[in-house]
């Protein structure tokens, strides 16, 4: 490929969107270097890019930096590394690598949320508990009240839902 400027062998391509319009540029490395393109001071967003932190003043010093974003502070795995093996080192990985995890995760599952399957016996025992909790609490309620005819109407549904969990505890 040619430069777009001097004709020369093409080592810089450059895209550029303006107004929604996309532009591509191929440009040797000494027209990329007049233009300002290769400089890190020439990048139109240096505060989104480095964080608010200063911009590093040589190329070395950019690469460290970029080092360092993608290294876990706690146990020093790599970007480079979860990439490679597709696991992360430490809990903490979680929150250094966010970004490449939420970039990653929609393209390994249907979504970003899990809606698993559960054993519908375990489903109407947990429902069976639920109620049994509601019930006790209300039948506590109607003793300490003195209300001894709904209690006892609650004493007995309560013994009925305690046959049924027993019945599907044992199944």
């Amino acid at each position: 490929m040619k430069c777009d400027s001097c004709q020369d062998k093409a080592t810089v391509f450059y895209t550029q969107v303006t107004g929604g319009e996309l532009k591509k540029y191929s440009l040797c490395e000494a027209c990329a270097e007049s233009q300002g393109i290769t400089s890190p001071e020439g990048l139109l967003m240096p505060a989104e890019l480095f964080g608010g932190k200063p911009m590093p003043a040589s190329p070395l010093d950019l690469l460290q930096a970029a080092k360092q974003a993608s290294e876990c502070p706690a146990c020093g795995f790599t970007l480079e590394n979860f990439q490679r093996v597709g696991r992360l080192g430490c809990p903490k990985c979680y929150q250094t690598f966010s970004h490449e995890i939420s970039r990653r995760l929609p393209s390994l599952h249907k979504g970003v949320t899990h809606t698993g399957y559960f054993p519908e016996g375990l489903v109407r025992l947990h429902q069976l508990k639920s109620r049994l909790k509601d019930l006790h609490a209300q039948l506590d309620e109607a003793v300490g009240e003195e209300r001894y005819e709904e209690a006892a109407t609650l004493r007995d549904q309560i013994n009925e839902l305690e046959e049924q969990e027993k019945g599907l505890a044992t199944s």
